[in-house]
């Protein structure tokens, strides 16, 4: 056992915004202040869920390549719509309107901007559903949702309209639009209503968004854990979502000249909604220290903590937490053996952050020692004299809490940020190559802000400018952005490159965050699960705010409008390791890493926490 950071006990979890029990604000799902898991349903005879709905105890579910509308059970899948799937092939939005015992569904068919209001009976016997529209409206619509005006008995239905980049209120009485609000998203969206608030799921940013139903204000910014959001259901107290999407798999077919082959199949299921809130840690301790796994220890990375909810505002979200175990160890294995004196390797830890917990730290093959480096830890391993044809293993495992997280912060809450001193002269400069005095680098910096004065919009914008100019390819080497901008393609690090350099020749201090990914499968519990790859993103300093996280590239889709998906958001699956130093150094210029060791990296998926 080596020196611990573990986190404080997170039994009882709390909001850090509030400052009494039950304090979150009036949206906040059911879901988010329960410990206990709900497992996930998965119908059988399904290919694409695309709208959620619920009747009273019961939970519906449109598929609209089969046309089904189903009841899902825990255990089982009632078809409701016998006689007229060809009628909800293509079909979007869904929303049940109960009455007495009877039921009225609310559909967007396939057909551009027609919504129907079907009787549930009507559902059970042949013949044609024309008769049922409602009103059409002026643009193809997706989600609907239904909010009945308490005062007045109004019907109003609010729809998402793609093509328009809108969530619509419409009378369906007079088939008129009400009202229009800027969607929150990018891709195609489902809405639910819940009193004053809507929630809206977005395919392509794989994220939920909670609005004031009056004014479509952004409360709230939530990451799914899993890709193709499609529906959204409050249900027995909690929301869920549906998904649906293709996922890879291994085909066996013994009979084919190749018996091992890729193949995609479709994949959909539902789940609740899961928010975790959580008090930040205690104030790291300068000293650093040293313990076991039972004693209290300061966290490893300073992190300016804010309240999580600014009145109804979550400032930032934390989703569908795993507890992981990761397992990193080096293996001397050098190309040409050579004697290397007095051999000292460093590794950097894990880090605690407002997402990352470290529960548990032990060394692997070899004890190190635990040094501080701008307030993270590195392992410290003292190898002695290497002999030529000699061998070791040495590395380290930890347990890590690992959430998403989304922020929602505004351009105005930064409107008049002033940077710390510190920070301007360590992370405004070039210190890892960024060829920041190169013309074609300081044009870019200048080309990509414009005009813009306000931290958050410039960051947005160097984004987008950087998306514009690279595509995505898988590289042997790092360039400097000077060459990558000329090349206009690059790597996930090449990325990060550009972005650090352009953002910090306008002022905005960037670091580097890696080093790997825990394969996105929470459903193989224990398993040793291998990342692919190494990954690097970055991250920004919002005075007052903190260091906040954005992928380098995974959300340039080509042409704009580009998701924010990974902007000021990381799913859970990152460990966050070697913020703006070093992942990993020796003491001798003899070798490189690359050429005296080969790195295993393993991870196991513990449990949903």
């Amino acid at each position: 056992m080596v020196a611990i950071h573990p986190a404080n006990d997170l039994g009882a979890l709390k909001n850090p915004g509030s400052t009494a029990e039950g304090s979150q604000p009036a949206w906040w799902p059911q879901s988010g202040q329960q410990q206990g898991t709900v497992a996930p349903l998965q119908p059988l005879g399904l290919v694409a869920l695309e709208g959620l709905a619920t009747w009273g105890d019961r939970l519906l579910g449109l598929d609209r390549v089969r046309g089904y509308l189903v009841e899902i059970q825990e255990h089982n899948t009632l078809l409701l719509n016998p006689h007229h799937v060809h009628s909800f092939q293509g079909a979007y939005g869904l929303w049940v309107e109960p009455e007495g015992d009877q039921a009225w569904i609310w559909l967007s068919p396939q057909q551009e901007g027609q919504i129907l209001r079907i009787p549930m009976a009507a559902l059970q016997e042949p013949g044609s559903l024309e008769a049922f529209q409602v009103c059409s409206c002026p643009c193809p619509i997706e989600g609907i949702a239904l909010w009945i005006d308490p005062h007045t008995g109004n019907r109003y239905l609010y729809a998402t309209c793609y093509k328009r980049g809108k969530i619509l209120q419409l009378d369906p009485s007079r088939g008129l639009i009400v009202q229009e609000m800027p969607a929150p998203g990018v891709g195609r969206e489902h809405i639910a209503v819940q009193g004053d608030y809507l929630w809206v799921s977005d395919r392509v940013e794989e994220t939920i968004y909670v609005l004031e139903r009056q004014t479509g204000r952004e409360l709230a910014r939530i990451l799914t854990p899993s890709p193709g959001p499609t529906g959204l259901a409050y249900w027995r107290g909690q929301l869920w979502v549906a998904y649906a999407h293709e996922e890879a798999y291994i085909h066996d077919n013994p009979n084919a000249p190749d018996p091992l082959s890729v193949a995609l199949r479709d994949k959909t299921w539902v789940a609740p909604l899961r928010l975790r809130p959580l008090d930040p840690p205690s104030s790291p301790d300068p000293s650093g220290g040293s313990g076991t796994e039972a004693e209290d220890s300061p966290i490893a990375c300073p992190v300016v903590f804010q309240p999580q909810c600014l009145g109804e505002r979550a400032t930032y979200t934390l989703s569908h937490g795993y507890r992981v175990e990761l397992t990193y160890v080096e293996e001397i294995a050098q190309e040409e053996p050579r004697f290397l004196p007095d051999l000292v390797w460093r590794i950097a830890l894990p880090c605690n952050s407002l997402r990352q917990r470290v529960r548990s730290l032990h060394w692997v093959g070899l004890p190190f020692e635990v040094e501080e480096q701008s307030g993270q830890q590195v392992a410290v391993f003292s190898l002695g004299s290497l002999g030529a044809h000699e061998v070791r293993l040495f590395g380290w495992r930890a347990v890590l809490d690992l959430y998403s997280i989304k922020y929602c912060i505004d351009p105005l809450d930064v409107e008049a940020a002033v940077l710390p001193r510190e920070l301007r002269d360590r992370y405004l400069v070039d210190d890892d190559y960024l060829a920041m005095d190169t013309s074609i680098v300081r044009d870019a910096a200048r080309l990509a802000v414009g005009s813009e004065t306000n931290l958050l919009r410039k960051m947005l914008n160097i984004r987008a400018y950087v998306y514009d100019k690279l595509s995505y390819r898988v590289t042997s080497r790092i360039d400097p952005p000077d060459e990558v901008l000329r090349r206009g393609s690059g790597s996930c690090g090449e990325y990060v490159g550009v972005l650090l350099a352009l953002a910090r020749l306008n002022g905005i201090p960037c670091r580097t965050v890696g080093r790997y990914k825990c394969p996105p499968h929470p459903e193989l519990k224990g398993i040793p699960l291998f990342p692919q790859y190494n990954h690097v993103w970055i991250e920004f300093y919002l005075p007052g705010w903190g260091w906040v996280p954005m992928e380098s590239n995974p959300d340039d889709r080509g042409e704009r409008p580009y998701s924010q998906r990974y902007f000021m958001g990381l799913p859970w699956t990152h460990a966050e390791i070697a913020k703006g130093i070093p992942f990993e150094t020796i003491n001798t210029d003899q070798a490189s890493i690359g050429e005296l060791a080969i790195n295993h990296v393993q991870f196991r998926i513990l449990e949903e926490i």
